[in-house]
């Protein structure tokens, strides 16, 4: 929880590391004048042994902040300019996004209804399926599963076979 919370003290951390690395220059500064080096000479010793402050820098915020966030906050800005930049490329992939988002989720639905549920019935164990095999008869319904009207009411009424009936008609429909 401690590296979420230095996010927001980014600029109190980023200071007192500068205030700590100059202090511990300015020390071995001190140190190295005092085993007899010239000022110049400390200076130019002490770059040398701390001089790569920047890689420095960054092991310490590594220590500090989670590294992924960072990196992922840097990736977000650099995503946002770009889309910024290219406003055409922006609404074509945000359309792209969408449709295909929509559209896995219609199809979803429909599959979770149709073949991941049970049917909204009492006893789903119960239902059968009578199969028309044949040519086709009454007003040319009743193959391919398909049957008409009269014979769907005559087959309803024969109560000691079935509780219910339930039939479907082709239907042709320009969409």
């Amino acid at each position: 929880m401690r590296p979420l919370a230095n996010w927001f003290r980014r600029k109190k951390l980023e200071n007192n590391l500068h205030r700590e690395l100059r202090y511990h220059f300015e020390r071995r500064i001190q140190d190295l004048e005092q085993t007899g080096l010239p000022a110049k000479e400390a200076y130019r010793q002490a770059m040398l042994e701390l001089g790569r402050v920047a890689q420095i820098q960054e092991e310490v915020r590594d220590v500090w902040l989670t590294r992924w966030l960072r990196d992922f906050l840097y990736d977000l800005r650099f995503t946002a300019r770009s889309f910024r930049k290219t406003p055409s490329f922006t609404i074509t992939a945000i359309l792209s996004l969408t449709l295909g988002i929509g559209a896995t989720t219609a199809i979803y639905s429909l599959v979770d209804q149709l073949l991941l549920h049970a049917l909204p019935v009492r006893q789903p164990e119960r239902l059968v399926l009578i199969d028309w095999k044949g040519d086709q008869v009454a007003n040319g319904f009743g193959s391919w599963n398909l049957m008409s009207y009269p014979i769907c009411r005559d087959l309803d009424e024969q109560k000691q076979f079935f509780e219910g009936v339930f039939c479907r008609a082709l239907t042709i429909v320009n969409l």
